[in-house]
């Protein structure tokens, strides 16, 4: 159980890093085909009116992206951090699909138990085969798509697998429960790279922001301007930091929103899995089996011990033969 858990978290934790580089990987390509133009390296001061700050296509407008050197950057991060929201999307809507799938799979292998209790180690090895028929579920489980695709897929299969053949509640609970503990902790630290996207992307609004400012008030401090008259081009440069406070405000919220949809999908697997699976389970503990069978032994020895008291007591009881 030790190196299946082990290899079961290792592998979850390298498909989240790869859906990263997958996001960082599509981010570039998307970022090198928006058109910028005119490129410019600050916003001109002739080019802005008083009207300019009140209009909401001043708000929206990008054009501080074509400023060298951090305008790239700023698009590239924004756009890993769209990826990133979209694909965590699109994959919790997948795996609410693949735990209905697996749901009704359990429903229809795996059989409630019944209510008499039959005796005997075989009669509760026959009894657990015609509850659990594990070979025929793990054929429905095992294709490699549905392995790649849905989760709920990898934990059952995990759950059936390595085993040893005793499927003892004990030890599954055990089992159970720390498997989802790896998936809670897993499903939350896969958002660690976002938040530093998050962290990321103000940093560089900021570097921006600066920069702008300091290339706005250069006419100034070469003396071939008045200050006063570069102040309104000088506040409009902050207009990228201002963008990007309000973008990490929102992927906050959206983050927060999936984080509590995930945190939902995670408590009905591990329901599904308890009620479907575990919850139906024969034997109670994993020394079951050998109770039974020392019980099994005993009682024989014992039905042996008194069938011989039986014969030595109707040995005693025959009346005497007579005297030749």
């Amino acid at each position: 159980m030790e190196y299946g858990l082990r290899r079961y978290e290792a592998v979850q934790r390298l498909r989240w890093f790869l859906f990263f580089l997958v996001c960082l990987a599509l981010a570039y390509s998307m970022a090198g085909t928006y058109d910028i133009s005119p490129p410019a390296r600050f916003l001109a001061a002739s080019s802005l009116k008083v009207n300019d700050l009140k209009s909401v296509g001043f708000w929206s407008r990008l054009s501080w992206i074509s400023v060298e050197p951090f305008g790239w950057f700023l698009l590239y991060v924004t756009w890993v951090a769209w990826l990133f929201v979209l694909g965590r999307f699109a994959w919790l809507l997948v795996q609410y699909g693949g735990k209905l799938y697996v749901q009704d799979l359990l429903s229809r292998y795996i059989k409630k138990p019944s209510g008499s209790h039959p005796s005997g180690a075989m009669s509760s090895m026959s009894n657990h085969a015609l509850l659990f028929p594990t070979e025929l579920l793990l054929q429905r489980i095992r294709p490699i798509h549905c392995q790649l695709i849905f989760h709920p897929f990898r934990r059952v299969h995990l759950m059936l697998t390595d085993s040893q053949g005793n499927f003892s509640s004990e030890d599954l609970v055990e089992k159970e429960r720390r498997v989802a503990e790896a998936d809670w902790q897993i499903l939350w630290g896969s958002w660690s790279p976002f938040q530093w996207l998050l962290w990321l992307l103000p940093t560089l609004a900021l570097a921006q922001a600066v920069w702008l400012v300091y290339a706005q008030m250069q006419p100034a401090l070469s003396g071939q301007r008045e200050v006063q008259d570069l102040l309104k081009p000088a506040f409009a440069s902050v207009l990228p930091l201002v963008q990007a406070i309000a973008l990490c405000i929102f992927f906050n919220l959206a983050a927060s929103l999936l984080k509590r949809f995930e945190n939902l999908y995670l408590s009905n697997v591990d329901a599904l899995i308890y009620d479907q699976f575990l919850s139906r389970l024969p034997f109670q503990s994993s020394d079951t089996l050998i109770i039974l069978e020392t019980l099994q032994r005993q009682f024989k020895e014992m039905h042996s011990a008194l069938r011989r008291l039986e014969r030595s007591a109707g040995a005693d009881k025959e009346p005497p033969g007579k005297p030749t």
